[in-house]
């Protein structure tokens, strides 16, 4: 089906400053046009061609323009005209280590929002190895390939669009929502664990291991997790820092004060080998520091 000058893929409305495309919001094509066009537009740039010159493509070929943004978050992977399509509703997401450990990232420094142009589930970090583990346990989810991340002011970032992922993993966290997904089996509960330690755990050098969060519920629900399954013994949670205490953000620079109570659980000395043995980091820096701490002990 072809369309006028000014149609945008993904509903967008076009910006003025675009030359070519200066006309009124226009209808979403079929799913089916709009995914020959995906892949054409991937292949395209296999060959090397430019941004401009895999728009005028698309247009020689199928007579529809697309709109920069929506050509710039198909290159990076951030959504794709097939988003949904594996998950038609929540009812029908299947539990998996993926899911858990995508839901364990989420109540750390992951984010979900809802944005003018989509559902956005996403990781920003330093850690690459963190940030791409996250990108290809998306992937999985949504039956695609793994998204790729791209760098933001020297940190790591991925997002994808996905409805079904924002209702279940939209903040504040629903508990009762996710057990499901986390309690599923063993295995989803390491994963889920590793990605909420990989958020926000900490591996002093005497060993400890500790664990921040604002939400005091959720870190007694970690700790219930970590004794039931894998008998590891935890301490807290315990006051970290109150409401309103002054801190500092090392990559603006600036000051801030916080607005929750912070508190934090740690994993007693002699539950770190199981820590270890069963659950473990996905960051490297992380798990090396508690390697040579369990070497220097002789407990490995």
């Amino acid at each position: 089906m072809a369309q006028g000058p000014g149609f945008c893929p993904e509903g967008e409305e076009v910006k003025k400053s675009d030359n070519i495309t200066k006309t009124k919001r226009k209808k979403i094509p079929p799913r089916e046009l709009r995914i020959k066009m995906y892949n054409d537009v991937l292949k395209l740039r296999k060959r090397g061609l430019s941004i401009t010159e895999i728009r005028e493509e698309i247009y020689r070929k199928y007579r529809v323009w697309i709109s920069l943004p929506t050509l710039k978050r198909w290159l990076r992977g951030v959504c794709n005209p097939y988003d949904g399509r594996g998950i038609p509703s929540l009812e029908l997401l299947k539990p998996s280590e993926d899911v858990a450990n995508v839901i364990g990232v989420i109540l750390g420094d992951g984010y979900s929002s809802e944005r003018s142009h989509g559902y956005i589930i996403g990781l920003e970090a330093k850690d690459k190895e963190f940030v791409e583990d996250f990108g290809r346990r998306l992937g999985n989810i949504l039956g695609r390939k793994p998204i790729r991340p791209w760098k933001n002011a020297g940190r790591y970032v991925v997002e994808a669009m996905s409805r079904v992922l924002f209702e279940l993993l939209r903040k504040p966290v629903d508990l009762k929502r996710i057990k499901p997904y986390v309690e599923h089996c063993p295995k989803c509960v390491a994963a889920f664990l590793r990605g909420y330690f990989d958020s926000e755990g900490c591996v002093h050098k005497a060993g400890y291991i500790y664990l921040f969060n604002t939400n005091y519920e959720v870190l007694v629900y970690v700790q219930k997790l970590l004794w039931k399954y894998f008998g590891i013994k935890s301490t807290g949670p315990r006051p970290h820092k109150p409401k309103g205490t002054t801190g500092y953000n090392p990559r603006t620079g600036k000051q801030f004060k916080t607005n929750k109570d912070c508190y934090y659980i740690y994993i007693r000395a002699e539950s770190l080998l199981n820590f270890y043995l069963y659950i473990g980091f996905t960051i490297p820096r992380k798990q090396k520091r508690l390697e040579e701490y369990l070497r220097r002990t002789g407990r490995i």
